[in-house]
């Protein structure tokens, strides 16, 4: 939120929102001044007023045939008052009792409106061929409707006399608000104008049925908030607030005025203390903006000052509550002040260097290391360690000093049962903090209110959005993963000693490693088929090579958890073998919430003698230098490391380097150990969004309604991209099959690129969430080969299949993995509710033959082998890790 979102709030009638509604409101405030002018001012007077008002308002428009006075469809709040004076004027004449046969003109007057409507249609499609002009005389300010207003008027003010019909102003100005605002809801309008562009192919009954069942239960809610409104206005809560906001005069409003001056007056000390912690956080925000001169440092301030309102205000808020609670639990403001204060600088501080140092904010996990303080300590600088000690000792000293000279100034004046529950209310408000990230929660929909970044992926960007406090907060709400009954360390003893028989078992028709036994995991940015969207037809296949070795080897569609984004999801369940849909929904990001949290983080790698990464592109991302270290990687090579990349080509103008470079920086690697068993994580990054005008040539075409018309060219380019990635793997194959010694090589795509909003994500959010892989082995390990079948997979199955289709030796652990990827379908997030890539939704599976379908739906066996699964799953990532080393070892060779 900015400040024009704060405007719009506290004054929609300036921007034209609900305007009917607004109009409605102004005119039934002004009733009491209008009334006294109107019986004040001579009756002459008004009917001449009257007369010229009609001319201007009604006969003009109808004349000109437009809005000449801006009345917005009627809408606008000038027009509403003169309805007000000219029901005024008619009612003083009369006039219900001096028109004669009110029903005949009534039904004259429909009639000629829908007459004017049919012929200005008709000539509207011939003069115009469209029917823009069809209501030119059917708007309530021109005469014709005016007349129907006039008849409609007169025929119901003689049936309530006739019926004595007498309804108070609060529930005529209740049920009119309420039906106006509905009316001018943008959801409404919206629903609507979807019902009128349905297409009912039998006939127009359908229509017709529809817009009444609409109308219907548009009316039925109408009703019902209107009686909800009407019965609130009888609660005390609501008289109390009408009689502080109620005024009948200007006197009385300047008392009121003053009422609340007094009142923010006598606690000012708290106006004061939200006001400090308002500019306290828009430095804290500030200091966190990369400002390199004293120009840039004002645009900054101005920038932030025009755009952050909201992430200040509601840290603000924050900081003020738990001031508040603590005050209210002490009744010490000085030192409750001081407290908060210190409190806030000290966040303020860590986040700030490091942010510098690390380019990320303080984690609520970092608190754990306050038990090696003197090891944090030794990092920052003398300077800053003594300033923090003087002016925490000045704070408590002056706040000692001030507070007993001045208690009974800043003494609370309430009562204990006042004070008792200010305090259970700001607790209820306070625990918010730990609901943040569940769907809506009260915290949820606030922090959504007032747009809170939380994209959990970049946390470095997400800090200097939100400010160090609701960063924080914003990751103090993760639950890892939900506890299986009967968790315990005798249930996982259990189930090693199963696995580890199960491995014996599989280990009897396998080989043993060999001393440079290789695997390759190469994700693929953004890879997969185009042809295989729906909707999109694409005329010359792009990844000829791809495609004959799928046609040839293990292949088939992978699962993926995101869509136009998630690498580091795919990536981390393709590492450790764990299934991200097992996660909390507040677990988005393994990488940034998980890893940090675990003691140790079993993996791949551990069953390597020799680890490398390789991601030619920034590092910076979902933290992924302190991920790699911590799974053990001897080498990462990225843009920029200390481990040089020694190929960073590109391909035309594109900002990434090439997927032929990168396969040359793992054919060196490859080639530079021949003696150890070797593991590669390759992360390939051309095909990375956006798709610009990188190439000279694009070779590919598409059609269909899966692209829209201005994303074409994005599509023909990452058609291109995509191309460019088939040839690179082509002679990257060759390359491999030159090597002696046995390699593993795994290639799949992380997720679709964010190019098909043309097609329905709730009808093909399955389709949206498939890539494509294949795993191959070289020339040296093919007889031993022993080809997979599994058309539908997860990341998680990638390292089992491997083995398998290599026909070597698995722990226990891989054991499990092997009867979880060879046993149960594929499991993956429900692609339906995980369209935004920052939740996680339930979790479902999906055959071989590309149907989804619930746990409820597995065999007995599946059930139990699930049921393993996720017992050694948790014990990993949230339980006592009974099962770390067993999933750690090695293969005894």
């Amino acid at each position: 939120m900015n400040l024009r979102d704060y405007w719009l709030v506290l004054f929609p009638v300036s921007q034209g929102y609900f305007v009917y509604a607004v109009s409605c409101v102004l005119l039934f405030c002004s009733i009491p001044i209008l009334v006294h002018w109107l019986q004040q001012t001579s009756f002459d007077v008004l009917k001449k007023i009257a007369i010229v008002s009609t001319f201007m308002f009604v006969l003009l428009p109808t004349l000109f045939g437009k809005d000449i006075w801006a009345f917005q469809d009627g809408q606008n709040f000038v027009w509403i008052f003169y309805l007000f004076f000219l029901g005024y004027i008619l009612s003083r004449l009369d006039w219900h009792k001096k028109m004669k046969f009110s029903f005949v003109h009534l039904c004259l007057s429909i009639g000629i409106l829908f007459g004017l409507i049919l012929l200005m249609t008709k000539f509207s499609l011939v003069v115009r061929s469209d029917a823009s002009t069809a209501n030119r005389f059917s708007t309530p300010y021109t005469l014709f409707f005016m007349y129907y207003t006039v008849s409609l008027f007169t025929i119901l003010e003689q049936l309530s006399q006739k019926i004595k019909l007498r309804v108070s102003g609060p529930v005529v100005s209740t049920s009119l608000i309420t039906t106006l605002t509905l009316t001018s809801w943008a959801l409404i309008a919206h629903r609507v104008s979807q019902y009128e562009k349905r297409f009912f192919p039998n006939s127009g009954r359908a229509w017709l049925m529809n817009i009444f069942e609409f109308a219907g239960i548009y009316l039925l809610a109408t009703l019902i908030f209107i009686l909800v409104c009407l019965v609130l206005q009888k609660t005390w809560v609501f008289k109390k607030l009408n009689s502080y906001l109620t005024f009948d005069s200007l006197t009385h409003l300047v008392q009121k005025l003053q009422t609340v001056k007094s009142w923010i007056y006598r606690r000012r000390s708290i106006f004061y203390v939200g006001l400090f912690f308002y500019f306290f956080t828009f430095l804290q925000i500030f200091l966190l903006e990369k400002k390199d001169t004293w120009k840039q440092a004002i645009q900054v301030a101005i920038q932030l000052f025009a755009s952050r309102q909201s992430t200040v205000i509601l840290t603000t808020f924050i900081i003020l509550a738990f001031f508040l609670l603590l005050l209210l639990l002490t009744n010490r403001f000085w030192y409750v002040f001081s407290f908060t204060l210190v409190i806030d600088l000290l966040l303020t501080v860590s986040t700030v260097i490091k942010y510098k140092l690390r380019e990320e904010p303080v984690y609520p996990s970092d608190l754990k290391m306050l038990n090696g303080l003197s090891e944090l300590l030794a990092m920052v600088s003398p300077v800053i360690i003594i300033s923090g000690i003087v002016i925490v000792l000045f704070l408590t000293i002056s706040s000692i000093i001030i507070q007993r000279k001045l208690q009974h100034r800043y003494a609370l004046k309430f009562n204990w049962k006042k004070r008792i529950t200010g305090i259970a209310i700001l607790t209820v408000m306070l625990s918010g903090v730990f609901f943040i990230n569940h769907k809506n929660s009260p915290s949820y929909l606030l922090f959504n209110l007032f747009r809170v970044n939380k994209t959990f992926f970049n946390q470095k960007d997400a800090v200097r959005e939100n400010g160090p406090i609701i960063q924080f907060l914003n990751n103090l709400d993760i639950k890892i993963m939900d506890e299986p009954e009967g968790y315990s360390k005798t249930k996982i003893e259990q189930i090693m000693k199963k696995y580890e028989k199960e491995a014996e078992k599989i280990n009897e028709t396998r080989n043993d490693w060999l001393e440079n036994q290789t695997l390759i995991l190469n994700l693929s940015e953004s890879f997969s088929d185009p042809s295989r969207v729906p909707n999109l037809t694409v005329e010359t296949n792009p990844i000829p090579t791809i495609t004959k070795i799928m046609n040839e080897t293990t292949s088939g569609e992978m699962l993926s958890v995101g869509y136009g984004g998630g690498t580091a999801n795919i990536e981390w369940q393709g590492l450790t073998g764990l299934d991200i849909s097992n996660l909390s929904p507040t677990l988005v990001t393994p990488y940034t919430q998980l890893v940090d949290a675990q003691k140790t983080s079993p993996n791949i790698t551990n069953l390597f003698d020799e680890k490398i990464a390789i991601h030619p592109f920034t590092a910076s991302l979902y933290k992924r230098k302190d991920v790699f270290e911590k799974f053990g990687f001897d080498k990462f090579y990225y843009v920029d490391s200390p481990d040089k990349l020694t190929y960073t080509d590109k391909v035309g103008d594109s900002r990434y380097i090439s997927d032929e470079s990168a396969y040359k920086e793992t054919l060196k690697a490859l080639k530079s150990n021949e003696e150890t068993t070797q593991f590669i994580q390759l992360s390939t990054m051309q095909n990375h969004m956006p798709y610009g005008d990188f190439y000279d040539q694009l070779d590919y075409t598409a059609e269909g309604s899966a692209v829209i018309d201005s994303r074409k060219h994005e599509l023909l380019t990452f058609m291109q991209g995509i191309h460019y990635t088939d040839e690179a793997i082509k002679e990257f194959i060759n390359e491999l099959d030159n090597i002696q010694k046995p390699i593993t090589f795994v290639f799949y795509g992380d997720h679709l690129p964010a190019l098909y909003s043309g097609n329905d994500m709730k009808k093909y959010g399955l389709e949206h969430h498939e890539t494509d892989y294949f795993i191959y082995s070289n020339a040296y390990s093919r007889k031993q080969l022993q080809k997979v079948s599994k058309k539908v997979v997860s990341p998680n199955n990638f390292s089992a299949l491997a083995f398998e289709q290599a026909n070597i030796k698995v722990t226990p652990f891989y054991a499990l993995l092997t009867q979880v990827a060879n046993e149960l379908p594929a499991s993956t997030i429900d692609p339906i509710s995980s369209v935004s890539n920052r939740y996680n939704g339930k979790q479902i599976f999906v055959t071989d033959k590309n149907k989804m379908i619930s746990e409820k739906e597995l065999s007995k066996e599946q059930k139990s082998i699930l049921a393993d699964y996720n017992y050694i799953q948790y014990d990993l990532v949230a339980g006592e890790q009974y099962s770390a080393t067993w999933a750690e070892q090695k293969i005894e060779k």
